[in-house]
């Protein structure tokens, strides 16, 4: 909607559309196709609000926008950040100081992992890992064959167990059976495999369906890098040291190396830089001593100076390319929406972060006790639901009881909650339906349908909201 006003009253900037982009043409009329009513609806949100957002985001000296996970945890994730990235392209946002496009990043050092090559298509510095050239330059740096095929990601690692394909699994600092959806198949798929070790700091509900269990060291414990949002590689300071047989993560890796018969030094952040300095082409000038206190931007130069700003001349691929998707309605309603009629939307709290397992650990558990679901006011009295009521969601995978929270904080037909307590489990419920390009998991659209439970459980502490 904001792409349509945006063209329709012309406020793009033709600039930088003719210089540094190509197939606009194309996208603009499929932009000014697309039935503002139809979106209107699908949104949930006036179209003159929407044009009045576009305005401003058009003709502002500089735009910048940021988004979450809430973009991102959807079958057409991908598509989305697509689009987010044609409307800075399209009003020229990207590639001075005070514009662009911001991913916030799940957690503290998803950045450094993607950079670090987790994608089971690429290797470290987003190398095409099938490419016959950087296999070649791994196999010389390393001295050992390293696959060239791609890999699984996480949905198909599950299923791949199920099916007996996947033998082994190898889990570092993740509650999966907590987090991820469709927690069922998650344990169906964890109790397939033959070997599964979890590296983890403390007893999470993953870590106790694992055969082997290796104690890691926390962030204060240990030494190394984390890298933010804006790319900026920052140093981690061990301030304490590891409790009982736990060590960094680094170290395990290295000593499992060391017993396999691939002989490493012990791990140190300096030494650990210095390799990947050798193989990733924007961290060529990082070491650990001209990280200074805050940090450099990578790409860093092999003279240690870095990089402020991305994509000021040109975009890696030459041209950045306008792209159209029109919206699909999520599998998961076209499937379910008429017996499951609301939707259900995970989040979390400020209070706790992600399964919980370190601030339920906390005096954060005294503010935020238990997750609760959601409800608009509406919604609660024609299910003859109070505020504080118990809450039977179901869902084509399951069902979980969760005290219900009457709010106008969400719209009718939509519910909310947190997934922070391992004795409620949302992930239950939620689906295996996934973003067709990335599969992050559809996290923010679940079918379910709601009564209020056969059996009240009594007040349990303190709540806040």
């Amino acid at each position: 909607m904001m792409l349509h006003y945006i063209i329709a009253e012309n406020l793009v900037d033709q600039d930088f559309i003719e210089s540094r982009t190509d197939g606009f043409e194309d996208f603009k009329q499929h932009v000014l196709n697309v039935d503002i009513a139809q979106m209107e609806a699908v949104c949930g949100v006036d179209r003159e609000l929407v044009r009045l957002a576009a305005m401003a985001y058009a003709k502002a000296p500089n735009a910048m926008s940021f988004h979450g996970l809430g973009v991102t945890e959807h079958s057409q994730g991908t598509f989305t950040v697509v689009q987010i990235a044609d409307l800075a392209m399209l009003t020229g946002n990207i590639g001075r100081k005070g514009v662009g496009v911001n991913p916030l990043r799940g957690q503290n050092n998803v950045q450094g992992l993607a950079d670090m090559g987790v994608q089971p298509h690429q290797g470290a510095g987003y190398l095409d890992v099938t490419n016959d050239d950087v296999n070649r330059i791994y196999n010389q740096f390393y001295g050992v064959e390293v696959p060239k095929h791609i890999g699984f990601k996480i949905p198909e690692m599950f299923n791949a167990a199920i099916e007996g394909k996947l033998k082994a699994m190898w889990i570092m600092g993740e509650d999966v059976v907590q987090t991820d959806p469709n927690t069922n198949k998650v344990k169906k798929a964890l109790d397939s495999l033959d070997l599964f070790v979890v590296q983890e700091l403390f007893m999470t509900e993953t870590a106790r369906m694992a055969d082997v269990i290796l104690p890691g060291a926390s962030f204060l414990e240990k030494s190394g890098t984390f890298t933010n949002g804006e790319r900026r590689i920052q140093r981690v300071n061990k301030v304490v040291n590891p409790i009982g047989n736990s060590k960094p993560d680094g170290q395990i890796v290295i000593d499992m190396m060391n017993r396999m018969g691939y002989a490493q030094p012990d791990y140190t952040p300096e030494g650990m830089l210095a390799e990947i300095a050798q193989i990733v082409p924007f961290f060529a000038g990082v070491t650990w001593e001209n990280l200074g206190i805050n940090g450099l931007q990578w790409p860093v130069k092999p003279d240690g100076s870095d990089t402020k700003i991305l994509h000021d001349e040109t975009f890696k691929i030459g041209k950045g390319h306008f792209l159209f998707h029109s919206f699909k309605e999520s599998n998961e309603i076209v499937k379910h929406g008429k017996e499951f009629p609301f939707i259900l939307t995970t989040n979390r709290d400020l209070e706790h972060y992600n399964s919980g397992v370190q601030t339920r650990r906390t005096a954060n558990v005294e503010i935020h006790t238990e997750d609760l679901l959601w409800i608009n006011p509406e919604d609660a009295t024609e299910h003859g639901i109070k505020d504080g009521d118990k809450v039977c969601v179901e869902s084509p995978r399951g069902k979980v009881d969760i005290r219900a929270f009457v709010t106008d904080g969400v719209k009718r037909g939509v519910l909310s909650t947190t997934f922070h307590f391992p004795e409620i489990m949302v992930n239950l419920v939620t689906s295996d339906e996934h973003c067709s390009e990335s599969m992050c998991p559809e996290y923010k659209v679940v079918a379910v349908r709601i009564r209020k439970s056969k059996g009240q459980f009594a007040e349990r502490g303190q709540r806040a909201f």
